[in-house]
C-alpha cells in the first residue's frame, strides 16, 4: 500500500519493502561468489536506495522489470571481478540440508527401534552410521537414546562434507596474481 503525506511523497509501505528486500537478496545470492562482503554490501545498499527512488514515481514491479533479472543485474556489477571466491551462503545451506536429512534418518530408524520395543519389550541396541542407538522399555516407560562420540563428530563431517564443495572452500587457499 503507498499514501501520499502532506509533501507529496510517497510512503512504501510493507509490500514493496517485501519486495524489494526479495529481489536484493536475490542478487546477493549471485553476487555472493563473485564480489567481496564490503562491496557487496555497499551494491546492495546503492540498488536499494535506486529501487526507492524510481519507485517513488513508479509502481515496484514495473522498477524490478524495468531492472532486469536478478541474474542479469548481479552479472552486470560483477563484471571483471575476481570469479575465484567461495561461496559460503551455498556452503552453509548444503551444509544445513545435509545435517537436516541426517536428523530425518536417525530419528525414523530411532523410531523404528521403538516401535520393536514396543511390540517384544525389554532393550535393544544398534549401531546407525557409528551412532550407538539405544531403546528401551521399562515398568515406567519407554525411550530412546544415542551414545558415543559419533553422535557428535559423524554429524559435523557429514556437514563439512557437504560445506566445501558446495562453497567451493579451496578457493580460500587461491593466490591472486
Amino acid at each position: 500500500m503507498t499514501t501520499v503525506h502532506n509533501g507529496g511523497t510517497r510512503k512504501l509501505g510493507l509490500r514493496h519493502a517485501m519486495g524489494r528486500d526479495w529481489y536484493v537478496f536475490k542478487v546477493d545470492l549471485h553476487l555472493d561468489g563473485v564480489i567481496p562482503g564490503r562491496h557487496r554490501r555497499r551494491i546492495l545498499a546503492d540498488l536499494r536506495d535506486s529501487i526507492d527512488a524510481d519507485a517513488a514515481n513508479y509502481e515496484l514491479p514495473k522498477v524490478l522489470a524495468g531492472l532486469g533479472k536478478p541474474r542479469v543485474v548481479a552479472a552486470s556489477y560483477a563484471e571483471g571481478a575476481d570469479q575465484l571466491r567461495p561461496l559460503w551462503s551455498a556452503g552453509f545451506m548444503a551444509a544445513m540440508i545435509m545435517l537436516a536429512i541426517y536428523w530425518v534418518l536417525l530419528f525414523t530408524y530411532s523410531a523404528g527401534m521403538l516401535a520393536v520395543v514396543v511390540q517384544a519389550g525389554g532393550e535393544f541396541t544398534s549401531h546407525f552410521f557409528f551412532v550407538k542407538v539405544m531403546a528401551f522399555e521399562t515398568g515406567e516407560g519407554l525411550g530412546i537414546g544415542w551414545s558415543g562420540a559419533a553422535a557428535l563428530w559423524f554429524p559435523l563431517a557429514l556437514a563439512a562434507v557437504a560445506f566445501i564443495p558446495a562453497s567451493r572452500g579451496w578457493r580460500v587457499f587461491h593466490r591472486r596474481a
